[in-house]
């Protein structure tokens, strides 16, 4: 029996494959949701930490298992009786995954036992009329076998007992969990478009309304929206569709500083954002607008373009500054800031307003467009002859440096190799201004380049 594993790039229903049963895994804070989700993911796509109340979003992951593909999707710790406002926006995401799931499975955790909070839990799923599977986690002892009887209290014939940490008996769960979805109806030839997705990262410092705007940009509430910095958590993969191009936006948690980061949860949202800036095509770096581009979202943008990404600032709240400061005014302000990303776009929005978020996908869009735009090598030689004229390479130790011609060699960024007599002595300010002489000529909005220099 064998298992392939994939990540699901999705997003909510009506912007996701419809062709896909969706699994939800439900349960209450901390009885492993997200180590079964990750067990059945084949990879560590959810962060997983010993703290009640970890994951608060959907999260989403294509998974192939004895040929059949499905969609698990981990849930937030559901707190039935909770007035609390986290839980209560918990509990609404929760009711969206029950509403697009073909399947549940409802987890328990065997060192808890069965729990009131858990019948009332049930309860409130049975009426859903979906197919709930029950399965006991944390069973990795003979001794935690023997607690099992008081499950079967809940009047269900089959419980399952797995460990979700150590795979113990998941491969049982998946073969009847896979036999059940098998009734929902595969999809038709030709319905599935390959065309590949513009994955872009929405990446800034906690509390910026990274998540507001994402679901302004959506239209569904597909990341829980607080006050309360940090709420975000994981990446989470939203496939949506804008002017016949599809998308995928990635929420992250926020980036912050070393000194703030007091938590191994934090440490892993840290590394969770980074890994999503470099499986990504463009960033959008979201700043707040009262208080501008510090050290911290310099620092961003320069991983994300040294990571080859494209790079969009993004200017949220906007509306809290209209008639203080005029927008060319602000824009001056960053590119004294963050000089190395001069040549990135700024889109000034207010997500509470709704106000130009469609701006950002445009925008987004043409950057990745100039990401993978090809300069024709006779031309390319044609502009370097001019480049040259205006201003000639030094003349280091006595040696003139001459560069004979050029060719662009790859895209994602655009990359170029240029031969020379002596490339190890052209200096820097004489690259920075070749790569200034590209931009003029050529564009390359919100996209490094690559240069690099050989010997003929």
């Amino acid at each position: 029996m064998t298992t392939e594993i994939g990540e699901f790039e999705a997003g909510v229903l009506g912007h996701m494959r419809k062709d896909l049963p969706i699994v939800g895994i439900i349960g209450r804070p901390n009885v492993g949701k997200s180590t079964l989700f990750n067990r059945i993911c084949g990879k560590k796509k959810a962060i997983v930490e010993d703290t009640p109340g970890i994951t608060r979003d959907r999260n989403y992951c294509e998974c192939e298992y004895n040929g059949l593909k499905f969609v698990i999707c981990d849930t937030g710790g559901l707190e039935i009786n909770s007035k609390d406002k986290t839980s209560l926006s918990v509990k609404k995401q929760i009711e969206k995954t029950i509403e697009e799931s073909s399947a549940i499975i409802f987890l328990f955790d065997v060192e808890d036992g069965l729990l009131p909070e858990d019948e009332e839990a049930i309860k409130f799923l049975r009426k859903a009329n979906k197919p709930i599977f029950y399965v006991v986690n944390k069973v990795d002892t003979e001794k935690k076998m023997r607690a099992l009887s008081e499950f079967y209290a809940l009047g269900e014939e089959k419980i399952y007992a797995i460990s979700a940490l150590h795979g113990r008996n998941v491969s049982e769960l998946l073969d009847s969990l896979t036999h059940t979805l098998r009734s929902f109806s595969p999809p038709k030839n030709g319905e599935e478009d390959e065309e590949e997705a513009l994955k872009i990262a929405i990446i800034g410092r906690p509390n910026t309304g990274k998540s507001s705007i994402v679901n302004g940009l959506i239209g569904d509430e597909r990341v829980i929206v607080s006050e309360e910095p940090g709420t975000t958590r994981d990446a989470i993969d939203t496939m949506i569709s804008f002017n016949n191009r599809k998308l995928i936006i990635v929420d992250t948690a926020g980036i912050r500083k070393k000194s703030k980061v007091k938590t191994i949860v934090e440490v892993k949202s840290i590394a969770s954002a980074i890994k999503t800036i470099e499986r990504s095509h463009v960033v959008n770096l979201i700043l707040d607008a009262t208080e501008g581009l510090g050290n911290q979202e310099a620092k961003i943008a320069h991983t994300a373009l040294n990571y080859g990404k494209g790079v969009v600032l993004v200017v949220n709240k906007w509306d809290l500054m209209e008639g203080k400061v005029k927008e060319e005014d602000y824009l001056k302000e960053i590119r004294i800031k963050a000089p190395h990303a001069s040549f990135c776009p700024v889109v000034f929005v207010s997500a509470l307003k709704r106000k130009n978020l469609e701006k950002i996908f445009e925008m987004d869009i043409e950057v990745e467009r100039e990401l993978r735009k090809r300069i024709d090598t006779p031309q390319l030689n044609k502009d370097l002859e001019r480049i040259m004229e205006i201003r000639e390479p030094p003349s280091p130790q006595g040696k003139r440096i001459r560069i004979y011609y050029g060719t662009q060699v790859g895209i994602y960024p655009p990359s170029f190799v240029f031969f020379s007599n002596f490339p190890e002595l052209i200096p820097q300010n004489y690259k920075k201004y070749l790569e200034r002489s590209l931009r003029e000529r050529y564009g390359f909005l919100g996209t490094p380049l690559r240069l690099k220099f050989r010997k003929k």
